[in-house]
């Protein structure tokens, strides 16, 4: 009779030989290490941290503790979505949808700028904020002003216009002199298109509250500037806009020290 078994064992013993059973053995250990080490991946741990966490949630959202009921199916609901997490990382879902990265990379960003401390700024501080990015608060000059014209097509516009003004410097208010005052807020770029360059330049020099006598191609003019606004604030007067955009500025430097220490540990390398 033949010796089955020492027949099985020889091609037992030749079967071990073969590579490919080594590969596959040393892949069963490596496998088997990794679990031992990391666990199983698909195992989730139910901490009485997150049980804590889910309660907190609940007394925030509904103004008292939850039930047992309640707090167990709170927790169904969060085991639910933790396996479909888990599941669309283990599909590479984050890596497809832009949305889903978008998403990550700006908590990555968030995160970074937590540990800037609040404070607030010295005057120095926010002085040099706002010598630095003035055209972000700098507004035009507009000139709040009063005209009374006097038309060159007149020939008695010279004599009325003297008159007028001899009147105005003995006290007389100006609405009971016969003539239309038409006023205007303006800046010096609407005030160049209506009245010319020169004007217009005049009007930005003048001296607050006093007639002066001015001239266009058609008109002879007295025109009164009454206020001034625009330009540049005071720190002062705008010193909670600049502490905001002062601290928003000092996270962004956080975060691009965060970002550019990120990439420094990356290489990225083009496919031909």
């Amino acid at each position: 009779m033949p010796d089955i078994s020492g027949n099985t064992m020889g091609s037992f013993a030749r079967l071990l030989r073969e590579p490919v059973i080594h590969f596959l053995f040393i892949g069963a250990l490596l496998f088997l290490g990794h679990r031992l080490v990391a666990g199983d991946p698909r195992e989730i741990v139910v901490s009485t941290g997150l049980k804590a966490d889910l309660e907190r949630q609940f007394r925030d959202n509904m103004g008292r503790a939850p039930t047992a009921a309640e707090l167990a199916e709170a927790l169904d609901g969060w085991k639910r979505d933790e396996v479909l997490y888990r599941e669309a990382l283990r599909e590479g879902l984050d890596r497809q949808d832009a949305t889903v990265r978008v998403a990550l990379a700006e908590k990555l960003r968030t995160r970074a700028a937590q540990p800037v401390a609040a404070r607030e700024p010295t005057d120095a501080e926010l002085d040099a904020w706002l010598a630095s990015h003035r055209s972000k608060y700098e507004t035009p000059l507009r000139y709040d002003f009063e005209v009374v014209t006097f038309p060159r097509s007149d020939p008695a516009a010279e004599e009325q216009r003297s008159t007028y003004r001899r009147a105005l410097a003995d006290g007389a208010d100006p609405r009971t002199l016969g003539r239309p005052i038409v006023g205007g807020n303006l800046t010096r770029d609407s005030l160049a298109d209506k009245f010319g360059p020169a004007v217009s330049e005049s009007i930005g020099s003048s001296a607050l509250a006093t007639w002066q006598p001015l001239e266009t191609q058609d008109s002879l003019l007295l025109v009164r500037v009454n206020q001034v606004s625009g330009g540049l604030p005071s720190r002062e007067a705008i010193r909670a806009i600049l502490t905001t955009d002062w601290a928003a500025a000092r996270k962004k430097e956080a975060v691009d020290e965060f970002v550019k220490s990120l990439l420094a540990q990356y290489r990225f390398k083009e496919n031909p």
